[in-house]
């Protein structure tokens, strides 16, 4: 098992991706801290892993709130005297992602921080440890009216460069992941709204589908694990392709023949 004895904290850890690493990282032997604001969901990722026969505790936790980071910390050094993995994985309801509010930012880039913040001296004690931040391929290019939530993730990208930087003279690793559109409970009142719009978006994407939670939990895991030992200050991005080649401007769903088949890239003109 890769992180066989390793305690590892991940954020939004009570569903979604969150916790398919949570998950995913208790099979492969971790100890887990799973630090959630919603406490059904996070008490339910804990039971999970421990009826799967891994170890797992609740932190109860709002990533914004510095003092309740700290408290997730301290609960890994209580339960476990140590603290080797952090996953910030945490990020507001999509709500707010569509309104552009400004908690997108605060949870995403001040959540982040405030868990590196608190973890890092822990780590940086020990000599050993690793983090991944959860972006998205939205840090790398644009995908739609929701800006702020653009911003937000591509500001853990320059996070992760630059404290890569400085801790990894204390034998830390710090990486960033940009997974794709991933098939999430968070999904739901979308597709009862649109039925159709997962086989929609697949049609973007040159693998033809959307990741499922666990492709972008075996990525995290790569990065967690020693598998990584010589990799830090990276963006591994899990997208299927879609930020290598928008199929839109393939000739078999350009539509009827036109000019565009003539095309061999993307023209400022294209419709």
């Amino acid at each position: 098992m890769r992180l066989q004895g390793r305690v590892a904290m991940v954020t939004g850890a009570g569903s979604g991706i969150g916790r398919a690493i949570a998950e995913r990282f208790a099979t492969e032997g971790a100890l887990v801290v799973v630090a959630e604001i919603d406490a059904t969901s996070g008490a339910a990722a804990v039971e999970h892993i421990r009826s799967a026969g891994g170890q797992a505790a609740l932190c109860v936790c709002d990533v914004t709130q510095e003092e309740q980071v700290q408290a997730a910390v301290d609960l890994a050094q209580a339960e476990w005297g140590r603290l080797d993995i952090l996953v910030n994985n945490a990020i507001c309801s999509m709500e707010p992602i569509h309104a552009n509010a400004w908690i997108a930012v605060e949870v995403a880039v001040g959540g982040t921080w405030n868990c590196c913040h608190r973890a890092l001296p822990v780590m940086a004690e020990q000599g050993s440890g690793c983090i991944v931040n959860v972006s998205s391929v939205n840090a790398l290019m644009g995908f739609g009216p929701e800006h702020i939530y653009t911003a937000a993730k591509g500001a853990l990208v320059s996070l992760t460069r630059s404290l890569a930087g400085e801790y990894g003279r204390h034998g830390i690793r710090v990486n960033c992941l940009c997974p794709g559109s991933t098939e999430t409970e968070h999904w739901e009142p979308i597709k009862r709204a649109n039925p159709d719009v997962v086989a929609s978006i697949s049609q973007l994407y040159p693998l033809g589908r959307i990741a499922q939670p666990h492709e972008i939990a075996s990525a995290a895991l790569f990065l967690a694990s020693d598998d990584a030992s010589f990799v830090t200050g990276a963006v591994l991005v899990a997208d299927g392709g879609v930020t290598a080649c928008h199929t839109g401007f393939r000739k078999d769903q350009a539509g009827p023949a036109t000019s565009m088949d003539q095309r061999t890239t993307p023209m400022e003109d294209a419709p």
